[in-house]
């Protein structure tokens, strides 16, 4: 099972894709040394009509600056709506070599057109792609049968609970009902609407999952998910993998001042988001 820490992206929709050098420097030396597999940045998008940082972008050199300090898996992520096929030479070309995986945001809607979007990147890059489909807690039967289409594409297919509304039943039904469609790996990013968050990810580890997200302090979009803290304090305490507390203590310790300006995590609304599938989005408005 692998491990995929998104702080940089997720939590960027609180600070518009900006962070001090410093702070992501530090967070590079401490995912360094921990149990920490692959890290997802940011996103990679053409110029934008609305404000967004340079982790929103991710300049080239920017990812030069970060395949230099960081010893782990880089991933980036593209905004499956907002992007086309003959978009991907002016964002994936440059960055071939500096990155290790391409993640699609995907709404279930748009299934076919971002499948077209998955094969042109296989295709036409030397890039794992991963499939990161959303609103997991409304997916019906019609989606599931269009999951075989991903096989031979797809390199890893991410499960994700954008509602933070899923239950840990659902979560072991979802998952083995997925497994049995796909060939490829399956991961599991999931928000934390309802505190959810960390069971939801166990159950979806023992149901066969190969990859999980998380973020430092939980960062990110809306109520947030999972802590990369508690997870990993979590796999330490049954001997899954070992931590040094020291090196995690003092990179969450650097995102405290964050937290404390932006003041991510759940609430009543977000609760009833979670529990009605109620878009973060609208909620964070």
């Amino acid at each position: 099972m692998k491990i995929l820490d998104c702080t940089l992206r997720d939590g960027g929709y609180y600070t518009n894709w900006d962070f001090e050098r410093s702070l992501v420097d530090t967070y590079l030396v401490a995912v360094n040394q921990l149990p920490i597999d692959y890290i997802e940045i940011g996103y990679r998008n053409l110029p934008q009509d609305e404000y967004m940082g340079e982790y929103g972008y991710c300049p080239v050199s920017t990812l030069q600056h970060i395949h230099e300090k960081c010893s782990k898996k880089i991933a980036v992520m593209l905004n499956e709506k907002s992007t086309k096929i003959e978009d991907l030479i002016q964002l994936l070309s440059p960055i071939e070599g500096l990155v290790d995986m391409v993640r699609l945001a995907v709404d279930p809607k748009n299934f076919d057109r971002a499948l077209g979007l998955a094969k042109a990147i296989k295709e036409g890059y030397d890039i794992e792609v991963a499939f990161n489909v959303m609103y997991m807690s409304t997916w019906e039967d019609g989606f599931y049968e269009k999951l075989h289409k991903l096989n031979g594409v797809a390199d890893l297919f991410c499960m994700v609970d954008s509602y933070g509304s899923i239950t840990p039943q659902e979560a072991k039904a979802i998952t083995e009902r997925v497994k049995g469609e796909l060939q490829c790996q399956v991961g599991f990013h999931g928000h934390n609407n309802l505190q959810l968050g960390l069971v939801n990810t166990i159950t979806a580890i023992e149901s066969g999952v190969n990859f999980v997200d998380g973020t430092i302090r939980g960062m990110g979009r809306g109520a947030g998910n999972l802590n990369i803290e508690l997870l990993l304090t979590f796999l330490n305490k049954h001997k899954y993998l070992k931590v040094d507390f020291n090196v995690l203590g003092d990179v969450v310790s650097e995102f405290e001042p964050l937290q404390q300006q932006y003041q991510w995590g759940t609430s009543l609304p977000y609760m009833l988001s979670g529990a009605n599938s109620i878009p973060q989005k609208d909620v964070m408005e």
